[in-house]
């Protein structure tokens, strides 16, 4: 069976509704399943009413099926997997294809006697405010996922992407237990620095770190450099980086000097900075990491509190969207008949005497229905009928029929 269902609208002319379906059928057989749909008796109001319906029912029809399009990709992103996979939508416990032969119009939600802009005018509201409780939801879920992403861009990522150790925020990389029995100094002349090391070049940062920058602690006309020796404790790695803990000279003061009568303190020197550029000349990172048992223990908890909030909105979005796509489905499905019913009257004319027919074209048969359909209409194209279609449909698609085409489902 194909994608596409057609609603198509023809005149009796002078048959029952049922003889006009079954010669219907009789042509189309072949190429489609054919139902016939029972449209209530609506009210046709004056002319006017119905030409300015016609003329605004394509806009209303086109963003009902944009809310029904939005609905099906949500599902489909938030359920993951291929359609084959995942549970389908259903519309009152049974599938689309399934629902559409078996159509009926709903009249406790659509009174038929009610005036056809205020039904069009429901059905617009009611699907609008769908529309936006969605983008509300995805908004908030997004925020939500995002925010969990970031914490998460430790080993522990819930979509498993492993964090960049020379990257990623050192909080979310370093775990308490990678940190156990490791001594983060901060003093007056100390301080404790991770240092990320290409896993290739470990070997050579064990040898040289102790020497890196040696020109830059000068002290009774000899130099070495700031980093404590045998400080270099290995906290965590994998297959591309390692990071290690160094401890460091913080720097110290120039001697000062009298500038007339005022004594002037002499300048800071900073070897971190110092060794952390002739670090980098050798591809090592250096990363100044201050380490908040407390604030990592906030993070976990907060990582933990967000996780299920975001599962807990994950299956209320799964549940949302089998709910308001089988209502906005039924909607669109409203309106369509309604822009069949308005569409047959403006071409047929007064009394109501035409047939609504819905065709579910079978697959790759699509060309060969259409072509059944006009020779079965063709002593319907007279001028007259022409005449009724605007100049610039006429350079589109024309049938001497009433018919909407659309998509059961997104592919």
């Amino acid at each position: 069976m194909s994608n596409e269902f057609w609603l198509l609208t023809v005149p009796n002319e002078g048959r029952t509704p049922e003889q006009t379906f079954e010669r219907l059928r009789r042509y189309t057989d072949e190429f489609s399943k054919g139902y016939l749909v029972q449209i209530p008796s609506l009210t046709v109001g004056t002319l006017d009413s119905l030409m300015a319906l016609s003329d605004d029912m394509e806009k209303v029809d086109n963003s009902i099926e944009v809310a029904v399009r939005k609905i099906e990709r949500q599902y489909a992103e938030i359920c993951g997997g291929s359609g084959r996979t995942r549970e389908p939508l259903l519309i009152d416990a049974v599938p689309v294809e399934r629902y559409l032969p078996s159509f009926v119009w709903e009249h406790a939600k659509y009174p038929h006697r009610r005036a056809l802009p205020e039904l069009v005018g429901s059905l617009r509201s009611c699907v609008g405010a769908i529309e936006d409780e969605l983008k509300h939801l995805t908004i908030t879920y997004a925020e939500k996922t995002q925010k969990l992403a970031s914490l998460n861009r430790g080993a522990a990522a819930t979509k498993g992407a492993k964090a960049s150790l020379a990257l990623s925020p050192l909080e979310d990389v370093l775990r308490p237990e990678h940190l156990e029995g490791v001594e983060f100094l901060d003093t007056e002349y100390l301080v404790t620095v991770v240092v990320a090391v290409p896993k290739p070049k470990e070997a050579q940062f064990l040898e040289t770190y102790a020497s890196i920058a040696s020109d830059v602690v000068i002290s009774d006309g000899a130099a070495c450099s700031p980093a404590v020796p045998g400080s270099a404790t290995k906290l965590t790695g994998d297959a591309e980086a390692c990071l290690y803990a160094v401890t460091l000279l913080k720097g110290r003061r120039a001697p000062g000097k009298f500038e007339g009568d005022a004594w002037a303190p002499g300048a800071f020197v900073d070897f971190v900075q110092a060794y952390a550029a002739a670090a980098k000349a050798l591809q090592f990172q250096l990363r100044p990491f201050s380490y908040d048992a407390e604030r990592v223990a906030r993070n976990e908890s907060e990582r933990k509190a967000l996780g299920a909030e975001v599962d807990r909105l994950h299956a209320s979005i799964v549940r949302w969207c089998k709910a308001h796509f089988a209502e906005s489905f039924v909607a669109w499905m409203h309106l369509k008949v309604i822009r069949a019913f308005v569409e047959s009257v403006l071409r047929y004319g007064l009394p109501v005497d035409f047939v609504t027919a819905l065709l579910l074209p079978l697959k790759f048969r699509e060309p060969q229905l259409q072509a059944a359909l006009d020779k079965m209409f063709s002593h319907l194209t007279r001028d007259d009928a022409r005449g009724l279609v605007e100049d610039d449909e006429k350079v589109g698609e024309y049938y001497p029929y009433v018919i909407q085409k659309s998509a059961a489902l997104l592919a």
